[in-house]
């Protein structure tokens, strides 16, 4: 008896509902990131020649008058002596100029799975009048025996 008693108490009446719903949320992202770029290279050419040019000439003008220059001796000769150093130099700048625009284009879709739980569990009262009656019962049976 004791032992009925006992799984009353744990046990209950109650009728339990389970409600589960399901839901999706989509995330849409679009973004457009334009990239541009500038650049400008500069190349110079820094270039110097330098000639240095001695001429020195000997012409005979008649052959009868000899001329001695340095030991050496030459018959009415026209001495030229031109010395020339030329210097040249390039300075050219050249400029490369490069510009680029570089677009990017990103589409994300995302989609978000929601699961929501809802339980409803409503109690029946009525398992707790069987404490009182069962009670009852034990008393009238327990009195019936020592009688």
């Amino acid at each position: 008896m004791r032992y009925l008693l006992l799984l009353l108490l744990i046990t209950s009446c109650a009728s339990r509902k389970v409600a589960i719903t399901k839901e999706e949320s989509k995330i849409t992202t679009d973004s457009t990131t334009i990239v541009k770029t500038d650049s400008i290279a500069t190349i110079n050419n820094n270039i110097k020649t330098s000639e240095s040019l001695e001429e020195f000439e000997i012409c005979p003008i008649s052959d009868s008058i000899p001329m001695i220059i340095n030991g050496i001796s030459y018959k009415n000769a026209v001495i030229r002596y031109k010395k020339s150093n030329k210097i040249s130099v390039d300075t050219s700048n050249k400029i490369v100029s490069k510009n680029t625009t570089k677009s990017v284009r990103l589409k994300k879709n995302q989609t978000n799975k929601l699961k929501n739980k809802v339980v409803d569990k409503k109690i029946n009262y009525l398992w707790l009048l069987l404490i009182p009656i069962g009670m009852v019962i034990y008393r009238e049976v327990k009195r019936r025996l020592w009688l």
